[in-house]
């Protein structure tokens, strides 16, 4: 699918429910509060399975599957085995907080399941249970573990704060030093909960790591939002996502398909498409599908704005 910008729109964010087992502090407030056998009020996994292989008809060839929390999902693994073996798309990843995952990573491994990206912040135990307000961070090392010794690609996503993690930045460098996995530093965003500690949490990460000298810069031809870099003699990388002093808006190749049902063409606008009336109407879904992606807009506005054009909060995104 190509827009009129003639980016290539290939890669599909799913997002599965907008429940998550976790209130990180700058993505979802402590007080919110889920029924106990809630996961999604507005799109069945058969929904999900309409869409997935609607999209791989126009062009999808990367999906990945994100929350909140997916692993709450009680048919992720079914969902990731008709992404693969129905629609043939083999690039299939999760975005998870990595609790639970090491129980369930060998049936997601056999299911399809390609790459991991986990959310780690801190390597220290009391400082992760901070941000995450209780999450556990052994249970969190041990997942990656197992996904390392399951050969799934292993990313870790850390959201650098200053004055919170900034002294951790090298001990996670360290990680990609002895472990086949890509560490990203992921710039602090302007949206949802993260807006009252952006001031005086933003660090531009993409300067830190520029300045060192130990790290130096790997080409890819990879489309990725990230920037990489490597340690000399590492097994893994490190990577920088900085949408605001960095923007890759013009090489940006994603859509989202959110919980509620709607469709995000870019993380920070406010604009989101209603798609729950062409489920399982194949032909009306394509050609409505082919004009929505033909307006994704050309860039967000993050830089002039200083803050997300979005409403919702990271969790109801899917980011």
């Amino acid at each position: 699918m190509i827009d009129k910008f003639g980016r290539n729109i290939n890669y599909l964010r799913i997002s599965l429910t907008d429940k998550c087992n976790l209130r990180c502090i700058y993505c979802m407030p402590p007080n919110v509060r889920f029924e106990k056998n809630y996961i999604n009020n507005n799109l069945s996994s058969k929904d999900y399975k309409f869409i997935i292989k609607s999209m791989s008809e126009l062009g999808i060839t990367k999906v990945r599957f994100t929350g909140g929390e997916p692993l709450l999902h009680p048919n992720l693994s079914e969902l990731i085995a008709f992404t693969k073996y129905e629609c043939n798309i083999d690039d299939i990843g999760i975005t998870t907080n990595g609790i639970g995952l090491s129980d369930i990573a060998t049936q997601l491994k056999q299911s399809g399941l390609r790459t991991v990206n986990i959310s780690v912040d801190s390597l220290k135990e009391y400082k992760y249970k901070t941000i995450t307000r209780g999450g556990c961070l052994k249970e969190v090392l041990k997942s990656i573990n197992t996904c390392l010794r399951l050969g799934i690609k292993v990313k870790i996503n850390c959201v650098v704060i200053n004055d919170f993690n900034d002294d951790e930045i090298y001990d996670f460098i360290l990680m990609t030093k002895f472990n086949p996995i890509d560490v990203r530093f992921i710039e602090l965003m302007p949206i949802g909960e993260a807006q009252p500690i952006y001031k005086r949490g933003y660090l531009n990460i993409g300067e830190i790591i520029d300045s060192m000298q130990e790290l130096y810069k790997v080409q890819t031809n990879e489309n990725t939002t990230a920037k990489h870099y490597m340690l000399s003699g590492a097994k893994g990388r490190v990577g920088v996502i900085a949408p605001l002093s960095c923007s890759f808006c013009q090489n940006c190749n994603r859509i989202r398909v959110t919980s509620s049902g709607t469709i995000k063409l870019c993380l920070h606008s406010k604009e989101e498409i209603d798609i729950k009336q062409y489920i399982n109407r194949p032909m009306l879904f394509r050609e409505v599908m082919k004009e929505i992606i033909l307006n994704k807009p050309q860039k967000h506005h993050l830089i002039e704005n200083q803050c997300s054009d979005t409403n919702r909060r990271m969790y109801e995104i899917g980011g």
